[in-house]
C-alpha cells in the first residue's frame, strides 16, 4: 500500500514537472476571483518586442506599458506568449534624428490587434525627449510613455467600462501646468509665460509645477511674420493637452503690430496678449476636464458662466478632434 502511495506521489511530482508551466494570471476556474476583474480577465494583452531599438530599450518600454494596463486597469498583459490572452500589441521605434520637419526625435508606431483577428487601431506616439534622455531609458519618460500607452489600448479594449474602470487613475491628478513658450522675439517667451500663468490663475484656474500630477499641459507657439511698409504680423497659438497628451483645443490670436516693436522687452504687451487669450483657454480647459478643475476666482470679478449640460465620459478613439477658440490678441501699447 505504501509502495502505491509512494508511486502515486513520485507520478504527481512528474506530471507537475512535465506540464506547462504557471501562467502569471491562471486560477481555478472555479474561483471568481476579485469580483472588479471580472468581466476583463480574459482580455488580456500581449505586448510584443518593439523594432527599431535595442533590445534593453524595447523590454522597458514594454514593462511600463503593462505597469499601466495592469495596475490602473487591471487589464492582465505580459512580455512575450501570453497564451489566450484576446490581444497582442506590438510597436516599431523610428528615429529623426537629422530628418527635417520631425515634430519629435522620436516617434513610435503601435498596433493593437485581436489574436488572429484584425486590427483593431494602429496609431503614433510622439515622446517629448532629448536624446540622452532616450539612450538611457530615463524613469520619467518611461513613466509617461507608459501611462499614454496602457490608457490609449485600456479605452480600446475596455470600450465604454474604461469611463468607470479608469477613474482611480485620476486620483492625485489636478490643475494645469504651463509648459514653454517658443518662437517670440525678445523676452516674449518668458514674459508671456509669466503673463499667461497670472491671468489663468486669477480666472480661477487651478495651476500646478508637476507635469506628472497635473490634468492639462498649456503651451504656445509664436510666429512672427516678415516686416513689410513698416508692420510685421504676428500669431500666438495656445495648445491644450491632457494628461493621455491629446490634445484638447487650441486658442489662436493673430495681429498686426509695427515693425520691430516686440524685439525687446515686451512689457505690458504680454499681459494684454494674456488677457485676450485666457476665455479661449479657460473654455477649453472646461469642456475636456474629467474633474472639478476650477478653483476659487481670486482675481477680478466675473460674470456668472453659465455651462453646458454635463456630456458622458469621452471613450471613443482617436481623440476628437481639436476645438478651435478664435481670439485676437490687442495690439501693444504705444
Amino acid at each position: 500500500m505504501k509502495r502505491a502511495l509512494a508511486a502515486t506521489c513520485l507520478a504527481l511530482v512528474l506530471l507537475t514537472a512535465c506540464g506547462p508551466l504557471p501562467r502569471p494570471f491562471a486560477r481555478d476556474v472555479n474561483d471568481p476571483g476579485n469580483k472588479l476583474a471580472q468581466g476583463i480577465f480574459f482580455e488580456g494583452v500581449e505586448v510584443l518586442p518593439l523594432g527599431g531599438t535595442t533590445p534593453p530599450m524595447s523590454k522597458l518600454i514594454s514593462e511600463a506599458v503593462i505597469r499601466g494596463l495592469e495596475k490602473e486597469y487591471e487589464i492582465p498583459a505580459a512580455q512575450g506568449d501570453f497564451g489566450g490572452s484576446r490581444y497582442v500589441l506590438s510597436g516599431a521605434v523610428r528615429d529623426n534624428e537629422g530628418k527635417p520637419g520631425a515634430e519629435s526625435l522620436i516617434e513610435i508606431d503601435w498596433q493593437l490587434a485581436v489574436r488572429g483577428g484584425d486590427i483593431v487601431e494602429q496609431f503614433t506616439d510622439k515622446p517629448q525627449t532629448t536624446r540622452l534622455e532616450w539612450d538611457y531609458g530615463s524613469a520619467p519618460l518611461l513613466q509617461r510613455i507608459g501611462e499614454r500607452i496602457s490608457t490609449r489600448v485600456a479605452r480600446l479594449v475596455l470600450g465604454e467600462r474604461f469611463g468607470t474602470a479608469g477613474q482611480d487613475r485620476l486620483l492625485g491628478r489636478s490643475g494645469l501646468v504651463i509648459g514653454g513658450v517658443t518662437g517670440a522675439p525678445g523676452d516674449g517667451n518668458a514674459a508671456l509665460r509669466r503673463a499667461i500663468a497670472v491671468a489663468l490663475g486669477g480666472g480661477g484656474v487651478k495651476l500646478t509645477n508637476d507635469p506628472d500630477k497635473a490634468l492639462f499641459t498649456l503651451t504656445g507657439t509664436v510666429e512672427m511674420g516678415v516686416p513689410e511698409n513698416g508692420a510685421q504680423t504676428i500669431r500666438i497659438e495656445w495648445l491644450v493637452k491632457d494628461f493621455d497628451d491629446h490634445v484638447v483645443g487650441r486658442a489662436e490670436q493673430n495681429n498686426v503690430v509695427a515693425a520691430g516693436s516686440l524685439d525687446g522687452r515686451w512689457g505690458r504687451t504680454a499681459a494684454f496678449v494674456a488677457a485676450a487669450a485666457t476665455e479661449g483657454i479657460i473654455t477649453v480647459v472646461e469642456r475636456n476636464d474629467p474633474t472639478r478643475l476650477r478653483g476659487p476666482n481670486l482675481g477680478a470679478p466675473r460674470p456668472p458662466r453659465i455651462l453646458p449640460q454635463s456630456a458622458p465620459p469621452r471613450t471613443s478613439v482617436p481623440s476628437p478632434a481639436p476645438k478651435q477658440v478664435p481670439g485676437r490678441a490687442p495690439p501693444p501699447p504705444t
